[in-house]
Parts: C-alpha cells; sequence; structure tokens
C-alpha cells in the first residue's frame, strides 16, 4: 500500500508539470509575425511546443541567427505529430528570453513551405 502511494504522489507532480509546461506557450506570440506559438489546446492532449535539449549539431550560430537542425525523433519531442525534420533559420530578431532559463521552441507539423519551420523560439538569457 505505502509503495502505491508513493508512486502515485510521484506521478501527481509530473502530470501537473505537464499541463503547466503547455500553459506556459498559451498566448504567446512570435515578436515579428506575431502570429501564435502555440496553436493547440490543452484538450489536445499534445503540444506543438517544448523545452529545446541542445544537442550537438542542433544549434550552430550563423551571422543572421541560430541554424537549427532537428532529426524527425528530435522534432517530435517538441511536436508529437511532425511529420518531418528540421533544418531552419531562427534570426536574431525572432527570438525571445526564456522564462525558465532553458531553450524553448514551436513547430508546426508539417513545414507547408513555411519560410521558416517554426512558431516560436526562447532563448536563456538577454536576446
Amino acid at each position: 500500500m505505502m509503495k502505491a502511494l508513493t508512486a502515485v504522489l510521484i506521478v501527481l507532480p509530473s502530470l501537473s508539470l505537464t499541463a503547466n509546461a503547455h500553459d506556459w506557450y498559451v498566448g504567446k506570440n512570435d515578436p515579428v509575425t506575431g502570429g501564435s506559438c502555440c496553436t493547440t489546446s490543452k484538450t489536445d492532449g499534445y503540444g506543438d511546443c517544448a523545452q529545446l535539449v541542445v544537442e550537438p549539431g542542433v544549434l550552430e550560430g550563423d551571422p543572421q541567427g541560430y541554424r537549427l537542425r532537428l532529426t524527425l525523433e528530435q522534432a517530435r519531442k517538441i511536436n508529437p505529430l511532425r511529420q518531418t525534420l528540421v533544418d531552419t533559420l531562427i534570426p536574431w530578431e525572432r527570438m525571445q528570453v526564456s522564462e525558465d532559463g532553458n531553450f524553448h521552441l514551436c513547430i508546426p507539423p508539417n513545414p507547408n513551405g513555411l519560410r521558416y519551420d517554426f512558431y516560436c523560439f526562447w532563448q536563456p538569457g538577454a536576446s
């Protein structure tokens, strides 16, 4: 009985963090396009935004911003409905300061001919 209670206490906070993490992006907009960062709702059961784990080769400096490259597996950690890998430029003017000191990213399920293949991007510190 005690093990079951301990398991419930561990799972409940993590479920709460998942919902709150999604809520963090709701109502945010891209500073240049004005477009919504998050196009899904809590009731959809998934999101198109998440913390970006910066592994080797994911972010590269570019004179115009960051070059972002994600494998399909990495992209699906951001948006589970993603259908293709990500290889796009994130211009300096479209970067926002993260609320928690981590990188965050919102991406669509498909690029759909977008010039830049992302909705919103946050980085630690000053932009």
